[in-house]
């Protein structure tokens, strides 16, 4: 695979990682609205680490 290529394929999933943990931890807030502000952000971070090492392995093996 090519740097340029590279580059664009790591970009492309830590968007998409970015899009998913937002609408997840934006339905969570709407699940649980009860919740402290950290829960909402380890639920986003939890999701975006997770979400972004599956679009990584996908993508570049």
């Amino acid at each position: 695979m090519e740097p340029e290529e590279r580059k664009r394929k790591v970009w492309k999933s830590v968007i998409v990682s970015v899009v998913t943990s937002t609408v997840l931890a934006g339905l969570t807030v709407f699940a649980l609205p009860d919740m402290k502000p950290a829960f909402y952000a380890l639920i986003w971070f939890g999701t975006f680490f997770v979400w972004w090492m599956w679009t990584m392995m996908a993508t570049h093996y």
